[in-house]
C-alpha cells in the first residue's frame, strides 16, 4: 500500500465534524475534537456520535435504551422538578411527567399511548380537513361554473338588449331621413326657383336702364316730329306683370304618419325586451296547488289541486270560516313571505276569470274590495276585450291578443307582482311598491258559469324542468 493511499484511509470524513449552527455535538467525545450527535438516548441522558453509538447497538443491556433524534435542548424533556424524563402522560392535567411525579390515584399512561392517541386523532383531523378542503374545491368548482353561466347569460341578455336598441336606433334614424329628406328636397328646390327669379329680375331690370337711357335721350330732340317718331307711345314690354313669390307651405301630414309609425316600430322592437323578463323568471317557477278547504261552496277543486271549475249542485258542501261565501274564489297553499315566486294558469277560452295575489288575512267573506289597501293584487277578464287591474281606482287595460295562458310573477323582497300573456310573451301588467304586510298566497277565480264558453276548467300548468 502506496503512502498516499494509506494517508486517504486514515484521514476522517469532515462531515461527521460538529460546528455548524444547529448541530448537536457528541458528549463523549473529546472535547476539541467533537463529532455531531446522530442519536440522543432518553435514558442514559446523552448524545452520540456514530462511533460513540455502537454499544447502545451491540450490547444487550443498552439496547432497550429509548434512541431518539438528538436532543438539543435536554430541559424541555427532562422534569424541572425532579430532572428525570418525562415518560408519563397526566390525562387529568394534561401535561407530561416523570416517573416520580406519578402519585396514587392519579391517571397516567405512557407518553407513546398518548402520542397514539394524538396521532390517530391528527389523522382524522387531516381526513377532515381533506374533506373540507374538497368540498370546498367542489363547490370552488360550482361556484365557478354558475359565475361562467351566469355571465354567458348576462352576455346573452346584453346582446338582444344592444340589438333591440340598435334596432330602436335604426328606426328613429331612417324616420329622421325620411322626415328631412322632404325638407332637404324643399331647400333645394327653392334655391333653384329663387335663382330663376333672380336672373329673370336682373335682366328686366337691366332692359328697363336701357329703355329709361333711350327715352332721356329722347327728351333732347328740339323737333317735334323726330320726338314723336322716336317715341310714339310707352312700350309695351314696361308692363310689370312679374309675380316674385314662394311656394314656403310645408307637408304635414307626412310628418304625422311617419312620427305615428315610428312609435309603432319603436313601440314593436321595446317589446322584445318582455321576452328578456321573461326568460328570466323562467327559473322561479314553482308547483302550485289550490287549497280546496277555501274554495267557495261553488267551486269544485280537483284531487290533485292542480285545476277548478264551477260544480252544478252546492248541496252538503260544509261552511267553514276559511271558505269565500259571496266572491267565488280559492286560494293556492304556497304561503309567500319572501323571495320570487312564478307560475302558470291555463284560461283557455273562458269568458272571464280573475288572477292575482291575496293577503292570506285579507277579508274574504261577505262584501269584498279587491284593491291593494284592502289585500288585493289581481287582473280580471269580465267580458269581450273588456280587461282591469283593480288597483285602488281600477285600470282598463288595452291587451291586443286575448291571453290563454297567464303567468304570475311574484317578488315579495322588491314589492311587485307581475302578470303575462304567456301565448304571446308579451307583458300584461305591474303592481309596483306593494305592501304586502305579510304572507300573501296566489289567488284564483274562474267566475261562475254565465255562458257555455266560461264552463272549462282553470288550470295550474305544472312545473317542467325542460321549459
Amino acid at each position: 500500500m502506496s503512502l498516499e493511499v494509506l494517508q486517504r484511509a486514515q484521514m476522517v470524513d469532515l462531515h461527521f465534524y460538529t460546528g455548524q449552527r444547529g448541530e448537536i455535538p457528541c458528549d463523549n467525545c473529546e472535547e476539541n475534537q467533537s463529532f455531531r450527535a446522530v442519536k440522543s438516548c432518553l435514558t442514559c441522558l446523552l448524545s452520540y456520535c456514530e462511533h460513540h453509538l455502537r454499544p447502545h447497538q451491540s450490547l444487550e443491556r443498552l439496547k432497550g435504551h429509548r434512541l431518539v433524534k438528538p436532543v438539543e435542548r435536554w430541559d424541555e424533556r427532562l422534569c424541572s422538578v425532579h430532572g428525570r424524563p418525562l415518560d408519563f402522560y397526566s390525562t387529568r392535567d394534561q401535561r407530561c411527567i416523570c416517573a416520580l411525579c406519578v402519585k396514587p390515584g392519579l391517571d397516567v399512561i405512557p407518553v407513546e399511548r398518548e402520542r397514539q392517541r394524538r396521532e390517530a386523532e391528527q389523522q382524522n383531523t387531516i381526513k377532515r380537513l381533506e374533506s373540507i378542503i374538497s368540498q370546498r374545491e367542489n363547490q370552488l368548482g360550482d361556484f365557478q361554473n354558475t359565475v361562467t353561466n351566469y355571465q354567458a347569460e348576462i352576455n346573452r341578455e346584453q346582446t338582444e338588449i344592444n340589438k333591440v336598441f340598435a334596432a330602436v336606433m335604426n328606426v328613429m334614424r331612417r324616420a329622421e331621413e325620411e322626415l328631412l329628406a322632404p325638407l332637404e328636397s324643399r331647400r333645394r328646390s327653392l334655391e333653384r326657383e329663387m335663382e330663376e327669379k333672380t336672373q329673370k329680375i336682373l335682366r328686366n331690370n337691366l332692359h328697363h336702364r336701357e329703355t329709361i337711357n333711350h327715352l332721356n335721350q329722347t327728351q333732347n330732340e328740339d323737333d317735334d316730329v323726330l320726338f314723336l317718331r322716336s317715341y310714339s307711345s310707352v312700350p309695351a314690354e314696361l308692363r310689370d306683370d312679374l309675380r316674385v313669390s314662394i311656394d314656403t307651405e310645408l307637408n304635414f301630414g307626412s310628418m304625422r304618419n311617419i312620427t305615428t309609425s315610428v312609435l309603432t316600430s319603436i313601440r314593436t322592437q321595446v317589446e322584445n325586451l318582455h321576452s328578456i323578463e321573461m326568460n328570466r323568471i323562467q327559473r322561479f317557477l314553482v308547483n302550485v296547488t289550490l287549497d280546496e278547504e277555501t274554495a267557495h261552496p261553488a267551486l269544485e277543486v280537483s284531487q290533485d289541486g292542480k285545476s277548478v271549475r264551477v260544480r252544478g249542485n252546492t248541496q252538503g258542501i260544509q261552511i267553514s270560516p276559511r271558505r269565500s261565501d259571496l266572491v267565488a274564489g280559492v286560494l293556492g297553499r304556497s304561503h309567500i313571505t319572501s323571495g320570487r315566486e312564478f307560475w302558470l294558469v291555463e284560461v283557455g277560452q273562458r269568458t272571464g276569470w280573475e288572477l292575482g295575489v291575496v293577503r292570506k288575512n285579507a277579508k274574504r267573506r261577505g262584501t269584498v274590495f279587491y284593491k291593494p289597501s284592502e289585500g288585493y293584487w289581481t287582473i280580471v277578464f269580465c267580458g269581450p276585450n273588456t280587461y282591469g287591474a283593480f288597483e285602488e281606482n281600477p285600470i282598463h287595460l288595452h291587451l291586443s291578443t286575448k291571453p290563454q295562458k297567464v303567468g304570475v310573477f311574484v317578488d315579495y323582497d322588491n314589492a311587485l307582482i307581475s302578470f303575462y300573456n304567456m301565448n304571446y310573451q308579451s307583458h300584461i301588467y305591474t303592481f309596483t311598491q306593494c305592501r304586502f304586510n305579510g304572507t300573501i298566497c296566489p289567488y284564483f277565480n274562474p267566475h261562475v258559469n254565465r255562458d257555455i264558453n266560461n264552463s272549462d276548467t282553470m288550470t295550474i300548468s305544472s312545473v317542467n324542468p325542460t321549459m
